[in-house]
């Protein structure tokens, strides 16, 4: 009888410790029961963008000239920065809801290429006309690598994607076009990460919301999955100005029922992610964001400038603050073909790790 009394005490225990054990496992080397808030990871910026060709060079120097120095850089394939551990990325998309506004540089590619450039839905470049070559040319073909990729590697973290919304006004003699988001072709983003990436493979507000009256009191409570939770997943922030950010919350309090988060002000009930472009002389609001239980994104490096002076500081001082996307331009396995010496990493010359800001990190073995 009383060996039956402490068997049964027993399972539960064990029950329990046989869980915990299965939610600490690592999650590509970082444990898996830290949560999203409490990971940093170095991520890429524009990531579709291809290194000019000499095409691409010139239409710059004739066109843009002022602009051909910063806009001298480029990444591998999607593919290839994920295979190189690259789980933060950036896709620049301008809206297209009739089809074949930005076209006219591919009148003379593949009649696919040119079929997809035709066909309505939002396109992907960095400035019609002048800065245009990518490595998938429709937000349809971006997220379907990223699928494809991820179906083949199921354990991976979470993807967190950055979905930089572009207007482009008419600028006479040179752009006559007015391309604009507007609530529609913001909603047909949502359509389509729904109909590639799947709505069970999305970390969506909904679901860090749970039953909190708001996200930003998701965030405050630090509500964001393990990394156990949400391996294999995706999460898609709207990288749009203020006006996008509004209409994309109009009639979705907390952003209820979207498939993406946004930035908002502190004192929004959507927020949850910031967007610090440069981290030098805002550490301390970092950190209170982080200690509120936001994420935060920041860059590391931006319009070639550092990577050309070969200067650390703004690398170093957004490592330091803790936020937990570092955006960079420069990583080991972009193209360079100007050989500069510069390249951004995590400490250690990792592109993941525990957040030391934000999380009790075990001690690395050397």
């Amino acid at each position: 009888m009383v060996r039956r009394f402490l068997a049964a005490g027993l399972i539960p225990a064990a029950a329990l410790l046989l869980a915990g054990a299965a939610l600490a496992q690592p999650v590509e080397g970082i444990p898996g029961d830290l949560r999203l808030d409490q990971l940093q990871e170095l991520g890429s910026h524009n990531s579709y963008k291809r290194y000019p060709s000499a095409q691409e060079d010139a239409r710059l120097l004739a066109l843009a000239p002022q602009y051909r120095d910063e806009l001298s850089y480029g990444h591998p394939p999607l593919e290839a920065q994920l295979a190189l551990g690259i789980r933060q990325i950036e896709i620049d998309v301008a809206p297209d809801p009739e089809g074949g506004l930005y076209a006219a540089p591919y009148q003379m590619a593949a009649p696919a290429v040119r079929e997809a450039m035709m066909a309505p839905g939002a396109k992907v470049l960095h400035f019609p006309q002048i800065d245009t070559e990518s490595h998938c040319l429709t937000f349809r073909d971006c997220i379907s690598i990223l699928r494809r990729w991820s179906d083949t590697h199921p354990d991976h973290l979470p993807l967190t994607v950055l979905v930089n919304a572009s207007d482009f006004p008419p600028i006479k003699g040179f752009w006559l076009h007015d391309a604009a988001f507007d609530a529609a072709s913001l909603a047909a983003l949502d359509a389509d990460l729904l109909a590639v990436i799947g709505r069970e493979r999305l970390i969506t507000p909904d679901d860090v919301r749970g039953t909190r009256p708001t996200l930003a009191q998701a965030s405050h409570d630090h509500a964001w999955p393990t990394l156990k939770q949400a391996k294999g997943r995706f999460l898609f922030v709207l990288d749009g100005n203020d006006h996008h950010e509004d209409l994309y919350r109009t009639g979705h309090p907390s952003l209820k029922g979207r498939a993406m988060f946004g930035y908002y002000p502190e004192d929004a009930p959507e927020a949850a992610i910031f967007n610090i472009q440069d981290p030098r002389g805002n550490e301390a609001r970092i950190t209170r964001l982080l200690q509120a239980g936001y994420l935060v994104r920041t860059r590391a490096d931006a319009d070639t400038k550092e990577a050309r002076a070969n200067d650390p500081t703004r690398l170093n001082a957004a490592v330091a603050s803790g936020a937990q996307f570092v955006s960079t331009d420069y990583y080991d396995g972009v193209p360079n073909p100007q050989g500069l010496a510069y390249r951004a990493s995590l400490p250690g010359e990792r592109k993941l790790r525990c957040n030391p800001v934000t999380a009790r990190c075990p001690a690395r073995k050397p």
